[in-house]
């Protein structure tokens, strides 16, 4: 049964997750080819700013509710559960008002360092908004279990942002890149709100009221976890943003527009990855709420060859065809196959830690794969520092998978020793 469920839940999320992956793709594609690697760079450097504030938030809420969302199913408990839920929907317009009032007050600076265009304030608050509710749904329709909904609603969502990014292109208005992704995202806020409001009654129905239930306890467990992944996960997949942002800072917008095509190939690279993440976290939650330990690693196990495999025919393919692959953006771009091969050894390691830093981070073990985090962010940030200056893009490259196979490396070896303990313990 557990299979098969996995299995179903995979098919759902495979397919939303052919539409989250190829979303970036399509836009890079026609932005490269229609308006050229300046516009590119320029767009891609205020997304990727928008984007490290809301990793943040999207993790601290998101992830955490995803894992207590589930966790708590799985113990039947519903006082714990109902707390989580709400503090889902209502934390993150606060902090993320907080954000953005920060954003408007530094415009100027923001403006003057990475070149952002003046008239990108509007459209770049409510990306904010939009989009990290958008990752916040997301994750709490797998806490819920409500997979299938979300594959329908991500699909129907991105085909009509990618339809507004299509129109855009095609009548060329440039200043309206970002408001594409506003209006899909905002179709999914909207259907998921009444979804979840619409399917309330029958997700509570069969938990179960707590005698010993406190408040105050579940908030901290609860905040406990939110910092733990903020610091961590944020600073692990926060690396790709940033690295758009240091080429915006050091280097010009054609190298930034440049930079962005490598980043839209490694994004549809890690759509297995991503997948396997949002079906295993709330899973592997669940069973531990559950205290079916065997069931976990029974499917970290099968999880990992799998990848394993998968990634050496991937990256293998990329290292080998990268010029072909990257010429897609126009024969211009073929010149940043370098940067993709030095990137690739960081997108196979990335891909095959998934199930292990997903067991770390679903289990009492969640301080770790966050280490892991902070050291990707720490590494990169100084190699990108002392490097970028003097080797350009081969320089944030090299800061890419520094960063990467240290801290991920530190991930792994942390995960085999505690599921050593995990097995003997249960």
């Amino acid at each position: 049964m557990l299979n098969k469920h996995l299995f179903k839940n995979s098919l759902y999320t495979g397919a939303a997750l052919c539409f989250v992956g190829f979303v970036p793709f399509i836009f890079n594609i026609l932005v490269a080819r229609i308006f050229g690697k300046e516009t590119l760079g320029t767009i891609n450097v205020a997304l990727s700013f928008c984007l490290v504030l809301t990793v943040f938030v999207t993790n601290f809420f998101g992830t955490s509710g995803n894992k207590f969302l589930a966790e708590y199913r799985g113990r039947q408990s519903l006082e714990p559960f109902k707390l989580v839920f709400f503090t889902i929907l209502i934390g993150p317009v606060i902090v993320l008002t907080f954000l953005n009032a920060a954003m408007v007050w530094h415009w100027d600076y923001i403006v003057l360092r990475f070149s952002v265009q003046p008239n990108f304030l509007v459209p770049m608050v409510s990306y904010i908004y939009f989009r990290s509710f958008y990752i916040i749904f997301r994750r709490m329709f797998y806490g819920i279990d409500l997979v299938p909904f979300y594959a329908i609603n991500e699909i129907v969502s991105d085909i009509i942002l990618i339809a507004a990014i299509g129109a855009v292109c095609w009548l060329r208005l440039p200043h309206l890149l970002i408001q594409s992704y506003v209006l899909g995202y905002s179709i999914f806020t909207v259907i998921s709100i009444l979804a979840l409001y619409k399917n309330y009654a029958a997700i509570v129905g069969p938990l179960h009221p707590q005698e010993n239930y406190q408040t105050k306890s579940v908030l901290i467990d609860y905040f406990k976890y939110g910092f733990i992944t903020m610091a961590g996960t944020a600073s692990s997949t926060g690396t790709g943003y940033l690295s758009m942002l240091f080429t915006g800072y050091f280097l010009t917008s054609t190298d930034a527009g440049l930079y962005s095509s490598v980043l839209a190939i490694v994004s549809i690279v890690m759509f297995l990855p991503r997948l396997v993440t949002q079906v295993l976290l709330p899973e592997f939650s669940k069973l531990f709420g559950a205290g079916e330990e065997n069931s976990i690693i029974h499917t970290l196990k099968y999880s990992f060859w799998f990848l394993f495999i998968i990634a050496m025919i991937i990256n293998g393919f990329l290292f080998v065809f990268a010029e072909d692959i990257l010429s897609i953006f126009g024969n211009s771009f073929s010149s940043g196959s370098l940067i993709l091969r030095i990137i690739i050894p960081g997108v196979f390691i990335r891909m095959i830690s998934v199930p292990l830093v997903t067991f770390l981070s679903a289990t009492e073990y969640v301080v770790y794969p966050n280490i892991g985090g902070i050291i990707i962010l720490i590494v990169s940030v100084v190699t990108w520092s002392i490097a970028v200056p003097a080797y350009d893009l081969t320089g944030i490259a090299a800061g890419y998978v520094a960063g990467i196979s240290i801290g991920i490396g530190y991930q792994i070896v942390m995960a085999v020793i505690k599921l050593r303990s995990f097995s003997s313990k249960h």
